[in-house]
C-alpha cells in the first residue's frame, strides 16, 4: 500500500478540504511532486491535516524559505511538476 493510501486511511474521518490542482502541462498534481512556481520557488507536495477543523489534503511547502499552505491555493497551471520524491531509476 502506498504511503499516500495510508494516510489517508488514518485520517479517514477527516474531509479532504483541497480540490485537485493542475499543473502547466495540465497534469493532475500528486504527493511527493516536486513543483515549481511561476517565480522558479521549489516546492514539495506533501499530506497535511488541521486537526482542529478535521480536514485533510495535500499541501505544497518549502521548510528551507517557509513557504507553504494548501495546494489549492495555487490556481490550476501555475505550477509545473518536475518530478517525483518516490521515482527510482531502478522503477
Amino acid at each position: 500500500m502506498k504511503e499516500i493510501d495510508l494516510l489517508n486511511e488514518e485520517y479517514k474521518e477527516y474531509k479532504n478540504c483541497v480540490d485537485q490542482v493542475k499543473d502547466v502541462n495540465g497534469k493532475v498534481i500528486e504527493y511527493h511532486d516536486v513543483v515549481k512556481d511561476k517565480d522558479g520557488e521549489i516546492l514539495l507536495v506533501g499530506f497535511g491535516v488541521n486537526h482542529h477543523h478535521k480536514t485533510k489534503g495535500l499541501n505544497a511547502n518549502n521548510e528551507f524559505n517557509g513557504r507553504g499552505g494548501w495546494l489549492d491555493v495555487y490556481p490550476d497551471g501555475e505550477l509545473e511538476i518536475l518530478g517525483n520524491v518516490d521515482f527510482s531509476s531502478e522503477d
